[in-house]
């Protein structure tokens, strides 16, 4: 049961009161504005680094070189952020209408990434459904991390390969597939309105910093992600888990500065999400302690908690 809960019924989990899980559950309700103000963090890096951006070279030609790669990578970083935010809409929790949480998640997260929220919801609860099998709708955790790895995330191989094989086309209906396009292209006609912006009024390292890092890093670091929340590392490297099952594992990460960010949005905690869906990442906190109170998941917990790094580490290999 290492690195996984899935399979534990909520109402066989105690708190050292005697409450079960599946009577605490009907408690965590989200906290709507944390995530807001979480959302609004991660635009406002966002922002900064493009002013920066437009205002350096102003100041300092020579700073503002040093400066582009360095912001390409962290604008990469902040809007992997902000997409793990897609997440948390996609169980309806930004928001306690579902409607106005589709509406808000529409215009102020999915966007800027060309993303149908419907269609993601749809497609992503087929990960939940189907971790670890060739069947799961995200598939990143099926590579081995390695130098090749690295090198097709970080010139778009990956990314390109992703898209082309994506399982969406099976999973959604036509009007979800529509959507799903016609959202692409808002997406695409966004980017292309800002970096027109960005262009004509001489704003080019901006513009470059910008391309670089919803193009180049944004994906990066979201593949990596991925693979390491979930990618087993005793997996073969020369499986094909598009053939074979992976098995089901999420890991649960140590919750620092660096990691919370990383891993926002719960991402940190994705051992607990698996096991229960539905629940804010406004309250995983709140679960975990619960369940370190019971004796099952709390060995679980123990024994799966880990950090970004030495996950990477255990993972990593140069062949």
């Amino acid at each position: 049961m290492t690195n996984n809960l899935e399979g534990i019924p909520f109402d066989t989990v105690h708190n050292r009161a005697g409450t079960s899980y599946a009577v605490y559950r009907d408690t965590l309700r989200p906290y709507y504005l944390r995530a807001w103000l979480d959302i609004t963090k991660g635009y406002f890096f966002l922002a900064l680094l493009t002013i920066t951006a437009i205002l350096l070279p102003g100041f300092s030609a020579t700073a503002s070189w040093f400066y582009m790669p360095v912001a390409a990578v962290l604008t990469g970083y902040t809007a992997a952020y902000i997409a793990l935010f897609a997440h948390e809409a996609g169980h309806y929790n930004l928001h306690p209408g579902k409607k106005t949480n589709d509406l808000l998640a529409t215009l102020f997260v999915c966007l800027l990434f060309g993303l149908s929220i419907k269609s993601y919801r749809k497609i992503h609860w087929q990960h939940h459904l189907h971790l670890g099998t060739p069947a799961d709708t995200e598939t990143s955790y099926f590579h081995h991390l390695n130098n090749l790895f690295l090198l097709e995330t970080l010139t778009g191989i990956h990314l390109l390969r992703t898209v082309v094989n994506k399982d969406g086309s099976r999973v959604l209906n036509p009007a979800q597939a529509r959507e799903s396009r016609l959202m692409l292209l808002a997406g695409f006609l966004l980017h292309g309105l800002l970096l027109t912006l960005a262009f004509y009024k001489g704003y080019w390292q901006a513009a470059l910093i910008w391309i670089a890092g919803f193009g180049i890093f944004f994906p990066f670091f979201a593949s990596l992600r991925q693979l390491l929340e979930h990618r087993d590392e005793l997996a073969a490297a020369q499986t094909d888990f598009r053939k074979t099952p992976h098995g089901k594992l999420s890991r649960l990460f140590y919750h620092s500065l660096l990691s919370s960010s990383f891993g926002a949005a719960g991402f940190t905690r994705h051992l607990i999400h698996h096991w229960d869906p539905q629940v804010s990442y406004t309250r995983m906190k709140d679960i975990e302690q619960f369940l370190e109170e019971d004796r099952i998941t709390g060995a679980v917990l123990k024994s799966s908690r880990t950090t970004y790094s030495k996950t990477f580490r255990k993972l990593y290999s140069r062949t």
